[in-house]
């Protein structure tokens, strides 16, 4: 097995999928003509600009330059390498890709080492005399032996290498598990040792339930409470939803998925029979969290402590969903609890009935706004008016529904008893006053000009017919812009579909881009054959033009040199590209 995934193969993969379909998985599109619009999933924008192309099977953020297919939208969506994408396409489509490519070899031997750590730990904690302590502490949290087996939860004994030497005695050689994080180098000599040690081990697995990394919970005060392994290809904290992979089913049923903060808050909810609820691993709730989510349902409720702390944690949040088309709602537990111990103390019904309760986050941000303490009296001086009116509206502008604003602008007003129209009249002042969002500059030499270069390239690029007449008429050399140049060589020598183009890995992401870019664009040509030969045409003539000036500088050199041979041959030459002008300029 060589790890080749054939081109033919993952055209026949492309082929199978419909973009509008994956991506409307993550987004909402509307129609708008012959393609459909969004906002863009990759930058924060309020007025759609991402363009999905059902006739040409491509995407285009015409407002940070994002762009390609399926394959490079999907992976830029979930974080994912190229052979993962195609191989989890090609399992939607039944089409099996035999071997292991070169670009996911690491990534699966990271999986079986997990594996093995994890069966490791779970027989650890089932039969080994040194987890006995492990045992009692999971029993008084209330964990069942069903609920342990569930999760695959596990136990790290004191040794300090009883799972690398359970893990060598398997084959597997240092430099594989150090690229788990399961094993650290020791600072002093030679060896190494066991990352988790008296740590109860929770397995952290992917959306494919594939185990991707560990957290390990002590059972006493030491620190850290919590230790989770180092980020490798496969764990990226931020993009992981512990319990996701057993949640998932539950979720897309109930049509909301419950956040809450720590391994056991899962485990307690999934015991209790509350079996929506996922955990983040030590991070505040992040984008690529919304973006797992967004696909599997539209209302995310987020359970945090009634402290100070959590009630920041929670209006840290706001700005993720703001412009999302999911629903945040914030539940705010009883002081001093947990999901855990509010599940345990209370039960099922009661922790459902807060969910139910929980309130959405733009009213909960303006609450806590409205309700903040005053000097003691109970009466708002006319500077904390003004200030919470500030504050207010400095949530409400970045919301972009116009009912929700009036909604949170009649409340604001009642509340400060402050005229709507006159917060109304400030809201349109901010907003005017923000400096439009600026689209991300493309790197280097990707220079977006509307010269005659791009309209060519975008002819050619829209028309699969017009590509072959431009292949036997144009030269790249004709294009002076480079990135250009390389566009035109990949579009015209290669020969391949457009599609086709943009998983090849010797082109750039932002040549790529560029590429759906002038395939979505609304350039359209009255008689684009005509246009194309005359555009070639001036294109040719320009660069004539350049090298008739090049050969009168050599010319100028030579005769002051008086090296009259030289003087001959250039003559020569610039009688020759002399006489191609006149040519381009009859024709």
């Amino acid at each position: 097995m060589d790890g080749h995934i054939p081109e033919e193969l993952i055209t026949k993969i492309i082929g199978s999928q419909d973009i509008v379909e994956v991506i409307s998985r993550y987004i909402s599109l509307k129609k708008s003509g012959q393609n459909y619009k969004g906002l863009c999933p990759f930058h924060s924008e309020k007025t759609p600009s991402f363009v999905v192309s059902p006739a040409k099977q491509l995407f285009h953020c015409f407002g940070c330059g994002t762009g390609g297919n399926v394959i490079t939208f999907l992976m830029k969506q979930d974080n994912a390498g190229f052979s993962e994408v195609v191989r989890r396409l090609g399992n939607d489509a039944g089409i099996t890709i035999e071997g292991v490519t070169k670009d996911n070899k690491r990534e699966v031997l990271i999986y079986e080492v997990n594996k093995l750590a994890a069966s490791f730990y779970y027989e650890n904690l089932i039969n080994a005399k040194e987890a006995e302590s492990a045992r009692n502490y999971l029993l008084k949290r209330g964990l069942d032996r069903e609920i342990i087996k569930k999760f695959n939860v596990g136990y790290g004994i004191s040794s300090w290498s009883s799972a690398y030497d359970f893990l060598k005695k398997k084959g597997f050689q240092e430099d594989s598990l150090l690229k788990t994080g399961l094993i650290i180098p020791r600072t002093k000599g030679t060896g190494y040792y066991d990352r988790f040690r008296e740590r109860i081990m929770f397995p952290i697995y992917d959306i494919q339930k594939r185990i991707v990394g560990f957290g390990g919970r002590v059972l006493d005060n030491s620190t850290p409470k919590y230790l989770n392994s180092p980020e490798t290809p496969v764990f990226i904290k931020g993009n992981l939803l512990y319990g996701l992979e057993t949640a998932k089913d539950a979720i897309i049923e109930t049509g909301y998925a419950i956040i809450v903060e720590g391994y056991m808050d899962v485990i307690a909810a999934h015991q209790a029979g509350i079996t929506n609820v996922v955990g983040t691993l030590g991070t505040a709730f992040t984008p690529n969290h919304l973006r797992i989510l967004q696909r599997l349902c539209k209302v995310v409720v987020l359970t945090f402590d009634s402290d100070t702390a959590g009630i920041n944690a929670a209006l840290r949040t706001l700005d993720v969903f703001i412009g999302s088309t999911v629903e945040a709602k914030v539940l705010l537990l009883p002081e001093g609890e947990d999901p855990d111990s509010f599940i345990r103390e209370n039960g099922k019904a009661n922790f459902v009935e807060l969910v139910q309760k929980s309130i959405g986050i733009i009213d909960f941000a303006i609450g806590r706004i409205i309700n903040r303490k005053t000097n003691g009296d109970g009466v708002l001086s006319k500077e904390t008016k003004l200030r919470h009116a500030e504050d207010c509206l400095n949530i409400i502008r970045k919301v972009p529904n116009r009912i929700e604003q009036d909604y949170q602008l009649t409340r604001v007003s009642k509340d400060l008893k402050i005229e709507k129209d006159v917060l109304y009249a400030e809201l349109k002042r901010k907003s005017k006053g923000e400096k439009a969002v600026q689209p991300e500059k493309i790197k280097k030499n990707n220079v977006r000009s509307q010269g005659i270069e791009e309209i060519l390239l975008t002819l050619i690029i829209k028309d699969k017919s017009l590509r072959i007449l431009a292949k036997e008429n144009l030269d790249i050399k004709d294009f002076v812009n480079p990135v250009y140049q390389k566009i035109a060589a990949y579009v015209l020598i290669s020969g391949k579909e457009l599609n086709d183009l943009l998983h090849t890995e010797e082109l750039d992401q932002d040549v790529r881009s560029e590429i759906t870019r002038m395939a979505l664009s609304d350039l359209q040509f009255e008689l684009p054959e005509k246009n194309l030969f005359e555009y070639i045409k001036v294109l040719q003539r320009e660069r004539l033009n350049q090298e008739l000036k090049k050969i009168e500088q050599e010319l100028y050199t030579a005769e002051i040199a008086g090296t009259f041979e030289k003087v001959r041959s250039l003559l020569i030459a610039k009688q020759g590209l002399l006489q191609r002008k006149k040519l381009l300029y009859e024709n």
